[in-house]
């Protein structure tokens, strides 16, 4: 039987080459392949036989091993056309880099994939030890060697080991002296797998024509207007929208205006007037095109269909989200906070919430609702920060028809009056402006409210409540906030605690976040709980719910451990309180410390069960940990041990 031998630097290698030649040989002929990868098999010395050799830098380690009646063949190399569509998604010009074990490999992929007309693309070789600034490329190419790829490189791809080329399959048949009989089939089957491959990337093509036909229709019809600008400022795509703003308003006074918001103005959202009518222009950038984009919305029509969208759900009973059990809380603190709200529940005088960004103010506002006489009216929430000035009153207080170039026939209703029986949340209360304070002192006043460009007050009964991470009263001494609003908004007032304030609640509410977002059971380090309880939480119940989302996003074992925390909350974590059991520990270190005598984790742990404090070895390893971390404690190997430092002994 004739023997073919193949020889390859790497093991993936050897298992794509002898696929490719078991593919393109009959199974009736009776050739005996063998594959070795020389940087994994083991290798023996080899008689009487065809030998293909991948890639001549493995020459010198395979040629000691071929013995007697051996021919050598050295492969050319070619890519796999099967993979190659995956380039076809990076953008021209993009710098890439591509990966292969050596700078000679590295280039031979570079050169095969410009001569398939990759040559759009800028390659630059990346190998082991090589001297590059990876970390500011963003795609990564490789034939076969992921592992060699830079972890920081964000997208990756595997076009798979190089195969050889059909003049070497050519070579190795006639060396097997079967060339005459066989290289007919095999030909037609090399051909046949480059005709598929044209035919998949043309249909490829074909459906990202289509799906860029299909894109283009939907953005002519949706009635934003869409205008896109290049780097020279000269319009790159604009819809059917904006076609008809620019021919009603003219072109250079539109490009004129989107031109100074999308380049001079720091904001991401702005109100621009054509012609009468006011457009809400929202800015974008597409660093992938290199283009500005600037989206602009006819206000009135945006307020009407948001107008249309509340009384739509004022008829399916809109109720609010949270009551008082959703409160997850442990701390006498949270417990007073709630019986009070509970009470001012049941009056129907006006509430101002005050607590800092993160500490639930809206699910307070809501539990208030649900437990008032109010709960089976409206509930709606309303954030000042989030809305322009422009917008707040006629979505509050709604308008007359004729108030206004545009204004919708018929009027429209404001929040207030969709409201009528229920509540109105207003967040962020600190921030509206004076005109807004104002009209709202009136609501507050008179229990009626005035539509824009209307004459007829309107009776209205809704209950507000307010809330604020400012000091108003601050805001009032400083003329920035009107005093009489600020009392008439106070008649009952709620202080709601920060996280730091309430720690009791800290491991009760990460428990609770770790339970409601994921399905897996997970163990709390004893480490995590006391840097959890010691961390200030700036961003207070928020940053706890999205540490849990971070651990749970990166975790793969089933205890959480330090180095699962977010880095910010690593170092910034604060010295921790102590307990009986830390006194204990520094105490004793301080003992065998002056006795110059070494005491380590398992000694500690032997000691705490006869004071009673009872702590295993590895609880013992947790409080040391801390202790560590806290600088009062420097743990050391060998006969030194575990030391007190100058902030420990001061300590204690």
């Amino acid at each position: 039987m004739k023997r073919l031998v193949i020889f390859s630097g790497t093991t993936s290698t050897k298992h794509e080459i002898l696929k490719q030649i078991k593919n393109l040989l009959d199974e009736e002929i009776e050739i005996e392949i063998t594959a070795y990868a020389t940087d994994d098999d083991v290798l023996y010395p080899i008689y009487n036989c065809i030998v293909l050799v991948t890639s001549h830098l493995i020459l010198d380690c395979v040629y000691p091993l071929i013995k007697d009646n051996c021919k050598v063949i050295v492969a050319r190399r070619t890519l796999n056309l099967s993979n190659l569509e995956k380039l076809l998604y990076i953008k021209p010009n993009e710098n890439v880099l591509l990966v292969n074990d050596t700078i000679e490999t590295a280039l031979e992929s570079i050169d095969l994939l410009k001569n398939y007309g990759f040559d759009n693309i800028n390659f630059i070789p990346y190998y082991p030890n090589c001297n590059i600034d990876y970390k500011k490329y963003k795609y990564a190419v490789t034939p076969g060697e992921p592992q060699l790829i830079p972890p920081s490189i964000p997208n990756i791809i595997d076009i798979g080991p190089r195969i050889i080329d059909i003049t070497t399959i050519v070579e190795v048949l006639s060396n097997l002296d079967m060339l005459n009989q066989k290289s007919h089939n095999i030909s037609a089957r090399y051909i046949n797998k480059i005709v598929s491959l044209s035919k998949e990337i043309s249909q490829k093509n074909q459906n990202i024509n289509s799906l860029n036909e299909l894109l283009s229709r939907l953005i002519n019809h949706i009635d934003d207007a869409i205008i896109c600008l290049d780097s020279e400022n000269s319009i790159s795509f604009i819809n059917n929208s904006a076609k008809k703003l620019t021919e009603t308003v003219g072109i250079d006074e539109v490009i004129s205006s989107i031109h100074s918001f999308l380049v001079n103005s720091n904001q991401n959202e702005t109100i621009l007037n054509f012609n009468g009518y006011e457009y809400l222009a929202i800015k974008d950038y597409s660093y992938y095109l290199n283009m500005n984009i600037c989206i602009l919305k006819n206000v009135r029509e945006r307020i009407n269909f948001e107008n249309k969208l509340r009384r739509e759900i004022k008829k399916q009973g809109y109720i609010a989200k949270y009551t008082f059990d959703n409160i997850i809380h442990k701390s006498l603190k949270m417990r007073e906070v709630i019986n009070i709200s509970k009470k001012l529940a049941q009056s129907d005088f006006n509430v101002l919430i005050n607590g800092e960004s993160g500490t639930g103010k809206e699910l307070l506002a809501s539990s208030i609702h649900n437990y008032s006489k109010r709960c089976n009216e409206a509930f709606f929430a309303i954030n000042f920060a989030s809305l322009p000035d422009e917008i707040i009153e006629s979505e509050l207080f709604g308008y007359e028809e004729g108030a206004f170039t545009g204004a919708k026939k018929g009027g429209k209703i404001g929040l207030f009056e969709i409201a009528n029986g229920g509540t109105i949340f207003l967040d962020e209360i600190g921030d509206i402006s004076p005109k807004i304070q104002l009209r709202l002192l009136r609501v507050l006043q008179e229990k009626e409210i005035l539509k824009v460009g209307g004459n007829k007050p309107i009776p209205i009964d809704v209950r507000i409540i307010a809330a604020t991470n400012k000091n108003l009263y601050s805001l009032v001494k400083e003329g920035k906030f009107r005093e009489d609003l600020y009392y008439r908004l106070k008649k009952l007032y709620i202080n709601l605690p920060p996280l730091r304030e309430r720690k009791e609640d800290i491991l009760e509410i990460f428990d609770y976040f770790l339970d409601t977002k994921s399905s897996r059971y997970f163990e709390v380090s004893e480490e995590v709980k006391n840097i959890l309880l010691s961390y200030n939480w700036p961003g207070n119940i928020r940053e706890l719910e999205n540490t849990v989302e971070y651990i749970l996003a990166i975790i793969e074992e089933s205890t959480i451990k330090p180095h699962h925390l977010p880095d910010d909350i690593l170092s910034n974590k604060k010295t921790c309180s102590l307990d009986d059991v830390d006194i204990f520990i520094l105490n004793t270190i301080k003992e065998f410390n002056i006795k110059n005598t070494t005491i380590g984790r398992k000694k500690l742990s032997e000691l705490s069960f006869k004071t009673g404090y009872n702590l295993s070895e590895q609880q013992m390893r947790g409080k040391l940990n801390t202790l560590v971390e806290n600088g009062y404690i420097e743990i050391h190997k060998g006969k030194v041990g575990v030391k007190l430092t100058s902030k420990g002994l001061n300590l204690i």
